[in-house]
């Protein structure tokens, strides 16, 4: 419609030249594209926007994107005023400035003055050529198509980026930096003008090593400027008595890890970070001085990761004490170093019980020497406690209850739980790991391990960790139930524990905090996670060499920078803990087996559970049995006296615990043994074979008389057993003696029958070396 209105006011044929010229530069606009920008350095923000470190750019210049509203207004306005104070107003050409240079210049018979635009000049940085006419007139034509492309906004930024200081330094924010250490936002007016002074002639001008004719320049400058009035007086005659000394700035390393870590990860000139500088320096001012004095203990490193829970976006980073100690290898990033975790994947597993059903807080786990075809875990202080609540388990970090749960619950879906929470060299090794991973028989990194429990602070969900400022963090997936995490972390958060010292607790004034600890075999690795309602953090204390110390426990070593940090950064006695969810109820359960109570259960407590979620199974520790008035005979239906009986409930207490308690000399009900005169063979409640494990591979030495242990468990009122090998009778035993075997044959058959006919038979396989 507009081009037609046009072209009724206008000749046509004025008309099809206008629209013929406009084709044409359209045309040669695409054959002679703009040159593309330079490369920027990279520069690195924290939160708040202060610059954490830069990089130089591919082509190693320190030449750092500057946006207008990173600049000192005085120094866009010196700029302005000196180069283009008609930049405004033209279309990248100022006819007027040509015509009044040519005439200057004819007259002069030499070049005194030149016309180029700020436009120009950008043009000619980015295609710099001899300065001659045609070179000029090609300027102006670029400065033109550049105008077209560009706002007067982005080309003033393009113009600031670009400008020459002195050396490999080009742009006013990479001056103001290296010669002041200070951000352009920043500078005084002399230093503006001052900057504004150098592109004229970067070399003689160069501010770390001819100073004062920098000075001279800027002197000059600010004379002319105070006869054109462009600043007040005062502050012109201030900026002139200005003292400056010559100097060069390293640009500035601030949370060196981070932000290499950034660097490699994301692309762009300008990265604004979600690192908050106060927690950072917080974190790494504890970091180093607790390596100061834990040194001598052998101990000479550690690394800290702290995430904000509202946006899982990572506020604090230490990968070491100290980046820039050689001798401890301080460039190593501890975060993302692989390393054992030791017991730290526990809470994991139990919440995935909790999660599923399998388990509530108070539900009894075995906590006795178990073997698990050939492995034989053992806890951290090489005693056991029979039976145990899966809270005491978890709070001890009892590693015995800990492998047998992931053995009910499975290999393979504990795997996929941590493939699922973003374990990526969990998954590397997947095919080489065995029930051992729950004790740290694995690897992992803080930064895997640390994301993990977010999600107990969460709700049960999984974001990826946030680290630009500006992304959005909205993807999660649903890992465990509120109810799930509400119990771990009710756990979690009780900080009276067996295998800490609770002085330490006594002397903080911790705010409330969910936490465990973890220690790697070999006393490597040291670890402690914890989790509040604000914050999630990570700590691993070691040596990065792999040198192992005596100190280096995750309750010893890690536990006190975590307070340290907590209590820091996150200080506040009016802080909640997180509420309790709708569907976690508490009920009342037998006390010792955590199940809902039976007739006979006479001693009970309330334990947390999960609504249509938790097992609803009754306890079946104690039956109704017949005994003798003296309760030393145990009668079944087919031996029953006409008299001198009763009914009596017993526990019958799993034959392992059992066993167990027979070898420790603890005391427990027994019942009575079965009548003697009883012709009844029983078919249930047989033994139970201990050692070997069945369908196990056994290695032996050849020739080396190796043997293999015989071992079964076997209820009450049992008092001989029978050993068969390969259906040939072997030994005659009491119930749980220990017995050995050297193996003939490569497979065998290994039973064990009791005196009351029932009997259990495993298959292994043996092979010589």
């Amino acid at each position: 419609m507009i081009i037609i209105v046009i072209k009724k006011i206008i000749d046509s044929r004025v008309f099809n030249y206008i629209i013929g010229l406009l084709l044409l530069l359209l045309a040669l606009d695409q054959l002679f594209p703009l040159p593309p920008m330079k490369p920027y350095s990279k520069v690195i923000l924290s939160k708040d926007g202060t610059m954490l470190t830069a990089y130089l750019s591919k082509d190693d210049k320190w030449r750092m994107e500057t946006p207008l509203n990173e600049v000192s207004p005085d120094l866009i306005k010196a700029i302005i005023e000196k180069e283009d104070s008609w930049y405004y107003y033209h279309f990248g050409v100022n006819p007027i400035a040509i015509v009044r240079a040519f005439y200057s210049n004819m007259t002069s018979g030499k070049i005194v003055s030149g016309a180029s635009t700020i436009t120009m000049q950008v043009a000619r940085l980015l295609e710099p050529a001899d300065r001659t006419y045609m070179n000029k007139f090609l300027e102006a034509i670029r400065a033109v198509q550049l105008e077209f492309h560009y706002s007067k906004k982005q080309i003033l930024e393009m113009y600031l980026s670009l400008l020459p200081f002195g050396g490999n330094i080009e742009g006013v924010k990479a001056a103001s930096y290296i010669y002041f250490n200070r951000p352009p936002s920043r500078l005084s007016l002399a230093q503006s003008i001052l900057l504004a002074e150098i592109p004229n002639n970067p070399n003689k001008y160069r501010l770390d090593r001819n100073v004062d004719d920098a000075i001279a320049a800027r002197n000059s400058r600010i004379k002319k400027f105070i006869e054109d009035k462009v600043f007040p007086l005062k502050n012109l005659q201030d900026a002139m008595d200005e003292p400056f000394s010559s100097n060069r700035y390293s640009v500035q390393s601030k949370a060196p890890h981070f932000c290499n870590f950034v660097n490699s990860t994301f692309h762009g000139s300008i990265i604004k970070t979600t690192l908050d500088l106060n927690i950072q320096q917080k974190a790494e001012n504890l970091l180093t001085n607790y390596i100061r004095r834990v040194k001598l203990q052998g101990v000479s490193n550690g690394a800290v990761l702290i995430i904000r829970n509202s946006d899982c976006s990572v506020v604090g980073y230490c990968g070491s004490a100290d980046f820039n100690n050689f001798i401890d290898m301080g460039q190593v990033n501890g975060i993302t170093a692989v390393r054992s975790p030791g017991s730290t994947l526990k809470p994991l597993l139990y919440c995935d019980a909790f999660n599923k059903g399998i388990l509530t807080p108070k539900m009894k786990l075995l906590d006795i020497p178990t073997d698990f075809s050939g492995y034989s875990p053992e806890n951290y202080d090489l005693k056991y406690n029979g039976d145990v609540t899966a809270k005491f388990a978890l709070l001890a970090s009892l590693n015995v209850p800990a492998v047998r749960l992931l053995h009910d619950v499975g290999m393979n879906e504990f795997l996929n739980l941590l493939e699922s929470c973003g374990f990526d060299e969990i998954q590397e090794q997947r095919n080489k790991l065995g029930l051992s991973a729950i004790l740290g028989g694995c690897g992992v990194t803080l930064e895997e391990l640390t994301r993990a429990y977010t999600v107990f602070a969460k709700q049960g969900k999984l974001y990826p960790l946030k680290f630009l400022a500006d992304k959005k963090n909205n993807k999660f997936k649903k890992i465990f139930s509120n109810g799930a995490v509400y119990i771990l972390g009710d756990i979690l958060s009780n900080n009276k524990r067996p295998d800490f010292e609770n002085s330490l607790i006594d002397r903080s004034t911790l705010p409330i905090i969910a936490w465990k600890t973890g220690t790697s075999y070999g006393k490597r690795d040291a670890w402690a996670i914890g989790f509040s309602p604000k914050f999630t953090i990570g700590v691993w204390m070691g040596n990065f060499d792999g040198t192992g110390s005596p100190f280096l426990s995750g309750a010893e070593m890690a536990v006190p920078l975590l307070f340290d940090l907590f209590n820091s950064i996150d200080y506040n006695p009016r802080n909640k803990w997180f509420e309790k969810p709708k569907s976690v109820l508490t009920r009342t359960v037998c006390s010792e087996t955590g199940l809902l109570p039976s007739q006979y259960c006479t001693h009970t407590t309330t334990d947390y559970y999960i609504k249509n979620v938790s097992s609803n199974k009754y306890c079946d520790l104690y039956k109704e049995i017949y005994v003798s008035n003296d309760e030393k005979i145990e009668y079944c239906s087919d031996c029953l006296p006409k008299t001198g009986y009763k009914k009596k409930a017993y526990p019958f207490y799993d034959p392992e615990l059992k066993l167990w308690f027979e070898e420790n000399n603890i005391a427990y009900t027994k019942v009575p043994p079965h009548n003697p005169e009883c012709k009844r063979i029983f078919s249930s409640g047989g033994p139970k074979i201990i050692s070997p494990s069945p369908n196990y591979k056994y290695y032996i030495e050849e020739n080396s008389k190796q043997q293999i242990l015989l071992q079964a468990a076997t209820e009450s009122g049992v008092k001989e057993q029978y050993w068969y090998i390969n259906d040939r009778f072997y030994k005659k035993t009491k119930p749980g003696e220990n017995i050995f075997y050297q193996p003939s044959k490569k497979e065998l058959k290994i039973s064990c029958l009791d005196d009351k006919g029932r009997s259990e038979t495993v298959k292994i396989n043996v092979f010589y070396y």
